[in-house]
């Protein structure tokens, strides 16, 4: 209990003098404070709110899990972004070679292609970083451009729907298709929110078990406190940086399957809200823990919902609202962990 209560302290911390901060902000505006937690209650606890918030938080879940995974391996991966386009010009891709697939089999195929452009395009950081020592921060940047380039160029080109005005590509068959859960369950009304909530879900918990209970794990997490220590034990740095690096991109990839097979049904240019890079934030606030970051993509994704809430509420206020609002968060978190840390060497060195 201490331990958890010393994990979470840190990112309350950093909500709650956030939103303290956003309220002063709107007093000045000579709005209610009231309006900002006024638009966080609409989203978080109506049916249609809540149905809308779980819809923006299933992509950061994937893309915060996109990022935790390399950190704990001691790499940065800044190329969700990318990563993520990638991975949903796969499920694409493999739904025009295959349209006749039976459903589960069709599903399946789908939520691989997913995870395998997305790891491959990851892997191109993680090969470079392990073979020719390339950092992987610059890399993943670039590459970021380059797979967001290679996707609008295969939307608008080769893929295209010809039948129509707009940038898109063709439709996946129907057997591609994932329901939504008021399809399914009847609950959140008529909101976009589908199974891949569940998948989300279903892949933290499952990366929790990966990093903390197995052998791959734990050789994972070596190599991210020390790589010297790693290679005098045996363990491989390069195969580990590579490995992270796939599964990183992986698992932006499956972004995709919320927005391609679960929502739109097609590829449309320019179709993710900064997914990529929001899920760094996700991660940092959870800590890089992958169950931490169930509950960081939700209060991100109401933070995002809640922009259309706060238009519609007030006059005085835009919806950039909830972009300071989701800096000042990474701001103060950050500063929490470079305070703790700070005390900490000090408190050796005295030692």
């Amino acid at each position: 209990m201490k331990k958890l209560f010393s994990a979470l302290k840190g990112p309350v911390a950093g909500v709650a003098l956030s939103l303290a901060v956003c309220a002063g902000l709107l007093a000045l505006l000579g709005e209610s404070p009231y309006v900002l937690l006024e638009a966080l209650q609409s989203t978080l606890f109506t049916s249609f709110g809540l149905g809308y918030t779980l819809f923006y938080a299933t992509p950061l879940i994937f893309t915060g899990l996109a990022v935790a995974v390399c950190f704990h391996c001691g790499l940065f991966n800044i190329g969700a972004e990318g990563q993520l386009y990638v991975g949903s010009v796969g499920i694409i891709v493999i739904g025009s070679l295959f349209p006749n697939l039976p459903g589960a089999l069709a599903l399946t195929f789908g939520v691989a292609a997913a995870f395998l452009f997305g790891g491959l395009w990851g892997g191109i950081a993680g090969f470079l970083k392990a073979k020719r020592g390339s950092h992987e921060v610059i890399v993943t940047i670039l590459l970021n451009f380059v797979g967001i380039a290679l996707a609008n160029y295969l939307i608008l080109y080769p893929l295209r729907n010809q039948t129509v005005q707009n940038p898109e590509t063709v439709e996946l068959s129907a057997p591609y298709f994932l329901p939504t859960l008021f399809e399914s369950t009847g609950l959140f009304e008529s909101t976009p929110v589908n199974l891949a909530l569940l998948l989300a879900v279903l892949t933290a918990c499952f990366m929790f078990f990966f990093l903390f209970r197995t052998a791959w794990g734990y050789e994972l997490r070596a190599v991210g406190a020390s790589n010297r220590a790693s290679e005098f034990a045996g363990i491989s740095v390069g195969r580990n940086t590579l490995l992270a690096m796939f599964i990183g991109g992986g698992l932006a990839g499956m972004v995709g399957v919320n927005e391609v097979m679960g929502h739109q049904h097609k590829l449309v240019e320019g179709f993710s809200p900064q997914y990529g890079f929001t899920g760094i934030a996700v991660a940092l606030l959870a800590r890089n823990h992958p169950i931490g970051i169930l509950l960081s993509a939700v209060l991100f994704g109401a933070l995002h919902n809640s922009a259309r809430e706060i238009e519609f509420l007030s006059d005085k206020v835009s919806k950039e609202l909830s972009l300071v609002l989701q800096g000042l968060i990474i701001a103060f978190v950050a500063s929490h962990y470079l305070l703790e840390n700070t005390l900490k060497r000090r408190k050796k060195g005295a030692a």
